[in-house]
């Protein structure tokens, strides 16, 4: 497998990842509204927490997944170059 196609599939990978994170937060998000009309305070602490760390490891895949996308089109340009040469 090429180096231009293991990056690839790692970038399809961390995109998998930055999905679920993504629909995490937003499951918690959506729990935090409901537990703020329900007034349970305990709860909706706990959750503030959770939605904490969850946009923490949102901004870890987020910033994962740019440097991989660089080094994705770097591979494919040199790639490019390569091909070209011959």
């Amino acid at each position: 497998m090429s180096d231009f196609d293991q990056l690839v599939k790692e970038q399809m990978q961390l995109m998998d990842q930055l999905l679920d994170v993504q629909g995490e937060l937003d499951l918690c998000l959506e729990t935090e509204k409901q537990l703020l009309q329900d007034e349970k305070k305990e709860e909706w602490h706990r959750l503030c927490d959770q939605i904490k760390q969850k946009r923490e490891e949102l901004q870890k895949v987020q910033t994962l997944f740019k440097k991989q996308t660089e080094e994705v089109i770097n591979s494919y340009k040199q790639m490019e170059k390569s091909s070209s040469v011959m």
